[in-house]
């Protein structure tokens, strides 16, 4: 009797341990393939997979904390956030590796908002890459549209795993926007550094596209509430622009405002904006969503829905970055493990 306690208590834990993981893996993705015809994701795959292996510390905002997730949960939230749950395979392929550029570079090289959280990356969109997790998903599009669109990104993940783009050996700042203004901005106008791989790239998918307009309306009232400005009226304000027209800074007598300071404060979808002042209201046009740097993933829908790889997407938007295996670089960092 005294032998036969600890084995089952062992063989209860073992039950209950392939409960959880059926509760918390299995059945979504059962769920899911029920829902629709699409690829599936590897289970086995995802947990085991190179990126799984690697983790990536997050700094959150509204916990104030920064959390270390697998590279592959970082690079699955950010395609929920970004992509369009409609979007074709080859596009969320292109996007995955992107992002897993964006995550391994930010590893080696993290921004110094990150540095002072103790952080690779933040979940702050005007700083990194926005970022969805799947129960906020679920929330704003539903269940069964959000299980189908998480099964698909997975999928996407999976079949490049551990693949980044590099370029002199080292990965390459992959920006990636949601919809370009009609071409994306090239890195020497955008960031004052020519890089040869973040060029300035035609979409004409995108020009031709209603979605790249968005509008938004102040009050004098929320206006100076959002940017702690004290205007009594909008006739002041004067815009600064590069020469691609995005807005460079606004002034308004001597306050002034950097660009995307000035738009992230007030939510506006990109730097590239006008006004008009209607009475005591600010009636804003925003152009693109997004930095317009690197991959449109709008324009990427369309290229993919024509049949273009996401090989090929990739060598579209990062002219002369390699396709190539994470591993060589992630393995000297105290990030990645067996």
């Amino acid at each position: 009797m005294s032998q036969s306690r600890p084995l089952r208590g062992i063989l209860q834990f073992a039950v209950r341990l392939a409960l959880a993981f059926a509760a918390m893996v299995l059945l979504p993705v059962g769920i899911a393939k029920a829902l629709q015809r699409s690829p599936m994701p590897d289970v086995s795959a995802w947990i085991a997979g190179r990126d799984a292996r690697v983790q990536v510390r997050v700094f959150e905002g509204e916990a104030g904390e920064a959390r270390p997730i697998p590279l592959n949960t970082y690079v699955l939230e950010v395609l929920l956030a970004n992509c369009d749950p409609s979007a074709p395979m080859a596009s969320l392929e292109a996007a995955s590796v992107a992002v897993r550029t964006y995550a391994v570079r930010a590893m080696l090289h993290p921004s110094l908002q990150a540095r002072r959280e103790r952080a690779d990356l933040t979940d702050n969109p005007s700083l990194d890459l926005a970022m969805e997790t799947e129960h906020e998903l679920e929330l704003s599009i539903g269940a069964q549209a959000a299980l189908a669109f998480i099964a698909r990104a997975q999928s996407a993940i999976e079949a490049t795993d551990g693949r980044i783009l590099t370029y002199g050996g080292q990965p390459i700042l992959a920006f990636l926007c949601q919809i370009s203004t009609g071409r994306t901005r090239s890195a020497a106008m955008a960031l004052g550094d020519p890089l040869p791989y973040l060029k300035s790239i035609p979409c004409p998918d995108d020009a031709s596209s209603p979605a790249r307009l968005s509008t938004i309306t102040y009050t004098l009232g929320a206006f100076n509430q959002a940017l702690s400005a004290h205007l009594s009226d909008f006739s002041q304000l004067r815009a600064v622009r590069s020469g691609d027209g995005f807005v460079q800074a606004v002034k308004a007598g001597d306050e002034v405002w950097g660009g995307p300071a000035f738009a992230a404060n007030l939510g506006l979808a990109s730097d590239d904006f006008t006004w008009v002042a209607r009475g005591d209201r600010l009636v804003f046009t925003c152009y693109g969503r997004g930095s317009d740097l690197g991959m449109s993933l709008h324009e990427a829908d369309a290229l993919a829905s024509r049949g273009m790889s996401y090989v090929a997407i990739l060598a579209h938007f990062y002219p002369g970055a390699r396709l190539e295996d994470m591993l060589p670089i992630v393995q000297g960092l105290g990030n990645f493990g067996n």
